[in-house]
């Protein structure tokens, strides 16, 4: 491609509000010294709605959550973060993701990335 396509292309894409960057996930759960994460709950809204989204693959080491409809209803995702201390921190997904993956490792505690 010549240098002059490639000025074109790239300036097509940046108007079009086309990413050229792939998607990366992005941790949910903040980190907190010496308190694994363990558990985590979704939710469709907030939390006190009760509306607790079942994972759509649920395996024993990993699984995920399709979020598209809830954001394409023009509602919101909350992330309940639950710690081996037992604290809890919410953490609103008020910006589109498509997807929320967990993993837990062999000592069980728990990663949470979305998409």
């Amino acid at each position: 491609m010549s240098w002059n396509n490639q000025i074109v292309w790239l300036t097509a894409a940046l108007l079009s509000g086309c990413s050229i960057r792939p998607a990366v996930a992005a941790a949910v759960c903040p980190v907190r010294a010496g308190q694994p994460l363990r558990f985590v709950d979704v939710f469709d809204g907030p939390p006190v709605q009760l509306a607790l989204l079942m994972p759509d693959k649920a395996e024993k080491q990993s699984g995920y959550w399709l979020l598209d409809y809830v954001f394409d209803a023009g509602r919101f995702v909350v992330v309940r973060c639950k710690y081996d201390d037992k604290q809890t921190l919410d953490v609103k997904l008020s910006k589109r993701v498509h997807k929320c993956d967990y993993k837990i490792d062999a000592a069980k505690a728990l990663d949470i990335f979305c998409k």
